[in-house]
This record gives C-alpha cells, sequence and structure tokens, in this order.
C-alpha cells in the first residue's frame, strides 16, 4: 500500500499541508524542530492509530487550534484505493478507514503496515524485552495468520488469571485459565519460532551489505523455565505466582538476545552500529513482508544521517532503494543525502510550512 497525498492541518507546529507523494523515495529537508519529524508523525497515526510520542493524540493539537486533522488517499499494487482520516480535539480523537465510523487499529495496521526507523532505535537492543517482543510480534502479525487470534485469547485469558491471582482466589479459580493459556501461549510460540526463522534466512543478506560478514545470530527465549512446555512451567510456578499476585510465565515475557561473532550486540557494537544493525532488521522484515504476502510496507526514517558515518548511510541508504518500498526519510540539510538513496520527491520544511523542493 502506497500514499497518494497528504493533508495535515493544525498538527503540532504544522498550520497547513497539502502534498501530492511519491510512490518511491521522498525526503524531507529541514532545520530541528522545523516540522520535519512531525510529517511522519502524522503518517504514522493514520497507519498505527496512535502517536509514537504521547499517548493522548490531543496534546498534539497546534497550540491556537481547537483540533487538528490529517487525511490521506492509498492505493495499492491491484489499483484498490482507501481513504484513511484522523481528527482529534483536545479531549478525543476519531479515526476513520475508508468512512467507517467504528476502525479498528487492527483495520489500519492491516491496510497500512508501517516500520518506524528513528534516532531511538537502539532501545531494541538496549532496553528491557517489551521492545523485541513488539519487534517480533510485528512481523509474525503480518505474516504468520494464525497469531492474532491466538494472541488476542491469550491476552484474555491471562488478564482473568492475574486478577484471581490479585484478589486471592482459591487455586482452582486460578489455574481454571491455565488450559486456555496453554493452548493459546503454544501457537504464539509456534508463530513466534517460525517467523524467527524467516528472519534468520533473510537477514544476511541485509546485514552482510551493512555490516560486511560478521555472524549475526537470534537466541530466543520463550519466556519460560526449563523444556517440558509451558503447561508444565505454569504448574511449577503456580506457588510463586500465588506470593507475586500475577503470572510470571508465559509468552508475554518472551525475549530474543540478538548477538554478533557471539557477543551481545548491545555491549559489542557502538550506537551508531547499533542503529545500523536495528535498522537492518527492519528492512528485513520488510523485505519478508513483500516476499510472503506481497505486501510493501511504508518506512518512516527520521534523521537518518544522525549517528552515521557517510559510508553506513551510503550502505543503509542503498539497501533502502533496494527494497523498492515507499518510503519518507528526513535529514537536516540536502548535503546528507546519500546518492545512493536516488529521492523521486523533495519536501523543505520550515517553521511548520512544507513545500515541495527540487530532487
Amino acid at each position: 500500500m502506497r500514499l497518494e497525498s497528504l493533508h495535515i492541518e493544525n498538527f503540532r507546529c504544522i498550520e497547513r499541508c497539502d502534498v501530492d507523494v511519491s510512490p518511491g523515495i521522498n525526503c524531507i529537508v529541514g532545520d530541528n524542530a522545523s516540522g520535519k519529524t512531525s510529517f511522519l508523525e502524522a503518517i504514522y497515526i493514520l497507519g498505527r492509530g496512535e502517536s509514537f510520542r504521547q499517548s493522548r493524540l490531543g496534546q498534539a493539537v497546534r497550540h491556537d487550534s481547537d483540533a487538528l486533522t490529517v487525511r490521506t488517499r492509498l492505493t495499492d499494487r491491484q489499483g484498490s484505493r482507501h481513504r484513511i482520516g484522523c481528527h482529534a480535539s483536545r479531549s478525543k480523537y476519531q479515526i476513520k478507514l475508508d468512512d467507517q465510523a467504528e476502525t479498528r487499529r487492527f483495520d489500519l495496521i492491516n491496510v497500512l503496515p508501517l516500520q518506524h526507523i528513528d534516532p531511538n532505535l537502539h532501545r531494541l537492543l538496549e532496553h528491557g524485552p517489551k521492545y523485541r517482543r513488539h519487534f517480533l510480534d510485528w512481523g509474525v502479525f503480518h505474516v504468520e495468520h494464525a497469531f492474532f487470534p491466538a494472541w488476542r485469547r491469550y491476552r484474555r485469558a491471562l488478564k482473568q488469571r492475574n486478577r484471581a491471582l490479585r484478589a486471592r482466589q482459591p487455586k482452582h479459580q486460578v489455574v481454571a485459565w491455565d488450559a486456555e493459556l496453554v493452548q493459546q501461549g503454544e501457537i504464539i510460540d509456534a508463530c513466534r519460532r517460525q517467523y524467527l526463522e524467516h528472519i534468520k534466512r533473510r537477514l544476511p543478506e541485509t546485514t552482510r551489505n551493512l555490516f560486511g560478514n560478521q555472524d549475526i545470530t537470534f537466541t530466543y527465549h520463550p519466556g519460560w523455565r526449563g523444556d517440558q512446555g509451558f503447561g508444565y512451567a505454569l504448574i511449577d510456578s503456580l506457588e510463586q505466582d500465588l506470593r507475586a499476585g500475577f503470572t510470571q510465565q508465559g509468552p508475554h515475557r518472551a525475549d530474543i538476545r540478538i548477538s554478533i561473532a557471539a557477543m551481545n550486540a548491545r555491549d559489542w557494537v557502538s550506537r551508531g552500529q547499533q542503529k545500523l544493525l536495528t535498522a537492518g532488521l527492519l528492512l528485513a522484515q520488510a523485505d519478508i513482508l513483500q516476499s510472503t504476502r506481497g505486501i510493501e510496507p511504508v518506512l518512516l526514517l527520521d534523521d537518518m544521517a544522525a549517528e552515521l558515518g557517510a559510508s553506513y548511510r551510503a550502505a543503509l541508504a542503498k539497501e533502502v532503494a533496494r527494497l523498492g518500498v515507499q518510503c519518507f526519510v528526513t535529514f537536516l540539510s540536502p548535503e546528507l543525502i546519500p546518492e545512493t538513496l536516488r529521492p523521486e520527491r523533495m519536501f523543505h520544511v520550515e517553521h511548520g510550512y512544507i513545500t515541495p523542493a527540487r530532487a
């Protein structure tokens, strides 16, 4: 799916923007705090139903306005067309897909899959497991059809089991949820393992161009101890769960360790190399989505040049161009755009005003 146009009104520092965008690479150039990231954020909201900056969309309303509006027109390879629109006041918001009043985030994510590569991408390696689960589950959601129904049922059962644990209910009322947890949890685990095999096959092609011939490996932790399965782990940890008041083992505690040359990537590489590696992981996911389902994600790359030397920028830009998907990339100046990126359309941002520029 590709954006054809974008309308932004009273969104952060952007008073109004109406632009037609390229189905290929779009570069957005401007000083810090000029509105470049807000441009990407507006697209992100249309595809995810939320902001990557704040939990409340009302906080993004321009300071002298009562409400914001963001709209786009989309088309895919087969010519199917969609419209997504967001309207938010300071107290409430609504996002519609093709004018459907009851649009779910699930619908948006399906229609407009996005990959967001930003300067904080190192969190995938440096911070807690939830960032790596989010990375993994984005791909699993789009590629493994059994995942989302199982994930939804698992979350419902987990919520009920934790409620019983917090309320200090009798053991039989706690373990009443175990069968559903195990059944759905094992589906989630199988989907994740299968998707990781996709990553392992696809990643070398991407990272070889970015990182040379360093051996990059994944160690998957399903979220429970022992090798006898999730059901046994729940039984073994019941007394601990009763004392803690929540379920301590399961797919909701899963993690992956990413290693380079058998060493933890978090400890082994520089911040710039971390950005390059994590960007490579997300690009590999985009490649998998295209090859397995024929779906083109939209890439959002914020401040691509940050913490990357010229050679790394060129290598990353070459990989982005190789994918052939629609991409929106921000830079502080045109001089930082690598020749290997080959943008089809340029936009200049200044004080919240976005105007076409010569590519």
